[in-house]
């Protein structure tokens, strides 16, 4: 087990890692979407968002089973058995994303006949590589080195960048598409060479006798896996199919790029707990595991609250500085969706919840919950107000999803709401505060009341800093106990 410090310090950079993952995606939405055009771009994201449903499906629940397996291997320092595990799960990782990006094209090529079906096949190869990269990268969630596991996403996301870029340039929509594919495969090549160390062919086993136990775990969190990016990564489907306009796809994307962003990274933030919290309830302290679900759901709150303050303050301005004239309703449709920040950290503790106390059910229901009333509700939303109905519906849907969670899993160990609460409050005054100033007077106004608002939460204790202090002590407890038995 690594040592508390170990522990700590790779939560610092995958922090860090985040800060630069926002950087990377602010530089995309500056420069990709103003080169490709609405249009285009509305094409672009259309392709890229449909791959994402079929790079998940491919997963069958990986990231869930290795979060709650692999840790265990490693504290018995059962070196074979975790190479076993990983060498099983990549081959059938690979094997299911081929299958799934030949599902995909096959999908787009039937649906939408009108895409350039060169640039499809292009994605669909991406699918594969980015549904075996995730394996590799995902690994060392399980081995307590978040850092590693974080570094894939920031690799996709600079690659990304530079070769979508260099690929619309010199071939328009099908060298983006190229693009796309190259870096995905790059990110793969890395992954593979990181976990090469763990991956032994010789220890290949695909019989049903020994994968049949960790392909039970990781299906039932695969299913609302599926259920939830259907919902998460549709948007740009049903505004094409409600509206037949790819400048609106553009305008719901380009708002929804930035809305991905800051939820995953909530999402990352809360899962790089899982291992600890999992050590904490089979060791008998559920208690433990309420008080950080709390403590990390009140973190995401203030996050997601300041966002907000940022969107308020400064979209209106900002976003046709940045993305061009052309894209100035996704200022508009900036201010639900960072509002649905804060039912995702409510959804997303819950998640957390789920996989920790294994209660796969209630994460799937919650999914299944949104993927319906994200396109029941935004069928009729985007054909009244295009682009900015859809995400009216994504926090219509997310909400679902967060209340569903509560529900169903009332009675388990779960977060304290009134330190969230207060925390949502404390930064209602400042939303109206921003909204007073134009050009650097907003900006002054935003800086102060984030600072002002950071202050109000530490002084009235709602984020106290001693909570961070108790890490290492969690940490220590988890690495001085006997290693559980493995229970697949």
């Amino acid at each position: 087990m690594a040592a508390p410090q170990t522990a700590l310090r790779n939560a610092g950079w995958l922090l860090a890692q985040r800060v630069l993952h926002i950087l990377g995606a602010a530089l995309f939405a500056m420069l990709v979407p103003r080169l490709m055009g609405p249009a285009d771009f509305g094409r672009f994201s259309l392709l890229v968002s449909v791959s994402l449903w079929f790079a998940l499906l491919s997963g069958l629940g990986a990231v869930s089973l290795i979060a709650r397996s692999v840790p265990q291997l490693a504290a018995e320092e059962d070196r074979p058995a975790l190479s076993k595990l990983a060498t099983n799960l990549l081959v059938v990782r690979a094997g299911t994303g081929l299958l799934a990006g030949a599902a995909y094209f096959a999908l787009v090529a039937l649906t939408f006949g009108e895409l350039d079906h060169v640039a499809a096949a292009m994605v669909a190869g991406a699918v594969f590589a980015r549904s075996t990269a995730n394996l590799c990268f995902a690994l060392f969630l399980g081995l307590n080195r978040a850092a590693t596991w974080g570094m894939g996403d920031l690799m996709r996301r600079g690659l990304a960048l530079l070769f979508v870029l260099a690929g619309y340039l010199t071939a328009g929509l099908r060298g983006a598409c190229t693009g796309y594919l190259i870096a995905e495969l790059l990110v793969l090549a890395v992954g593979l060479l990181l976990a090469r160390g763990y991956i032994r062919f010789s220890l290949l086993d695909l019989t049903r006798r020994y994968l049949g136990p960790f392909l039970r775990i990781s299906t039932a969190f695969a299913a609302g896996n599926l259920l939830l990016t259907l919902a998460h990564r549709s948007g740009e489907t049903l505004v094409r199919v409600t509206t037949g306009d790819f400048t609106e796809v553009g305008y719901f994307s380009a708002a929804y790029a930035v809305y991905l962003t800051g939820g995953h990274a909530l999402w990352q933030l809360a899962i790089s707990f899982a291992p600890v919290l999992v050590a904490e309830l089979r060791g008998g302290r559920p208690e433990n595991v309420a008080r950080w679900l709390g403590r990390l759901f009140t973190v995401m709150t203030a996050l997601a609250m300041g966002s907000l303050v940022v969107v308020v303050g400064l979209a209106r301005e900002a976003v046709p500085l940045v993305l061009g004239a052309a894209y100035h309703p996704v200022a508009a449709n900036l201010v639900p969706l960072t509002l649905t920040l804060l039912p995702l950290a409510a959804a997303n503790i819950g998640r957390l919840a789920a996989l920790t106390v294994d209660r796969p059910r209630a994460f799937a229901v919650a999914a299944g919950l949104e993927m319906v009333t994200f396109w029941t509700a935004g069928a009729w939303l985007v054909s009244r107000f295009g682009g900015y109905g859809a995400c009216v519906a994504v926090l219509v849907a997310t909400t679902v999803n967060a209340a569903s969670m509560r529900w169903s899993l009332r009675g388990e160990p779960a977060g304290d709401l009134r330190r969230p609460l207060y925390a949502a409050l404390l930064a209602a005054p400042f939303l109206m505060v921003v909204t007073l100033g134009s050009g650097w007077t907003a900006v002054l106004l935003v800086l102060g009341s984030l600072t002002a608002y950071g202050a109000l939460l530490l002084a009235l204790r709602v984020v106290a800093p001693e909570h961070v202090a108790e890490l290492p002590a969690l940490f220590r407890q988890r690495a001085a106990e006997p290693p559980p038995q493995v229970d697949v």
